[in-house]
This record gives structure tokens, C-alpha cells and sequence, in this order.
């Protein structure tokens, strides 16, 4: 689960560094903001959709 929350920590640490908010990358991925939060807040209910997030924006 540790790993998981670091996953999300890296992800947001990534957006942080491109100077992209929740809001505009929700929109770009054409989700809501809260599903995202809701994705990010709990990673290891949604593997599928980190996975993703990961793959779309090449995060490594």
C-alpha cells in the first residue's frame, strides 16, 4: 500500500513539475476533477486508471 501512495505522490509531483492543477488535467483526460482526486486519493482501488495516468503522461 506504501507503494501505492508513493505511485500517487510521484504522479502529483509530476503535474507539480509541468505546472499543470488537478482541473486542467482532469480536463485533458476528460474526467471530472473529483473522479481524478477520487483515483489519486486512493490508488490502490484503481490500479487500472493509475496505470493509465501513468502510461498517457510517460511519468517514470
Amino acid at each position: 500500500m506504501a507503494n501505492m501512495q508513493e505511485t500517487s505522490k510521484k504522479i502529483l509531483d509530476h503535474f507539480k513539475e509541468k505546472g499543470w492543477e488537478i482541473p486542467d488535467v482532469a480536463s485533458a483526460l476528460g474526467v471530472s476533477e473529483q473522479y481524478l482526486r477520487r483515483v489519486l486519493n486512493n490508488p490502490e482501488q484503481h490500479l487500472k486508471q493509475i496505470t493509465d495516468i501513468i502510461s498517457y503522461y510517460k511519468i517514470r
